[in-house]
């Protein structure tokens, strides 16, 4: 991976993280952290890993960043100087859920 996309990946998390605190309307509660920014080469599409709490909100708040994805793109657009701003697709990152999950099993082991 290019310099270049490493740094356009960091931009986007960082930029996108603040844009869905202050203009997304979420589930009173509801707490997503962006953790991590995969853009392509070409720059037409990035897919965003989100972290969502509590368990319970996962479903709406995946469905509300679907539905406002145009709109974030657009305020992105605002924010970062690039020829092209990606299509961003959401997806749920479940890695840290499953890293407790191994840890909670090996500390049931002790």
């Amino acid at each position: 991976m290019s310099d270049r996309i490493i740094k356009i990946n960091k931009l986007i998390r960082e930029q996108l993280g603040q844009i869905i605190n202050k203009e997304i309307e979420l589930p009173l509660g509801t707490i997503i952290t962006i953790t991590k920014v995969t853009t392509a080469k070409d720059l037409r599409q990035a897919n965003v890993f989100v972290s969502i709490l509590p368990d319970e909100q996962i479903r709406e708040a995946m469905k509300t960043l679907i539905r406002e994805a145009k709109a974030l793109r657009n305020w992105l657009n605002e924010k970062i100087v690039l020829r092209n701003i990606p299509k961003l697709r959401f997806h749920l990152d479940e890695e840290e859920k499953k890293a407790m999950e191994i840890d909670e099993l090996l500390n049931n082991l002790k």
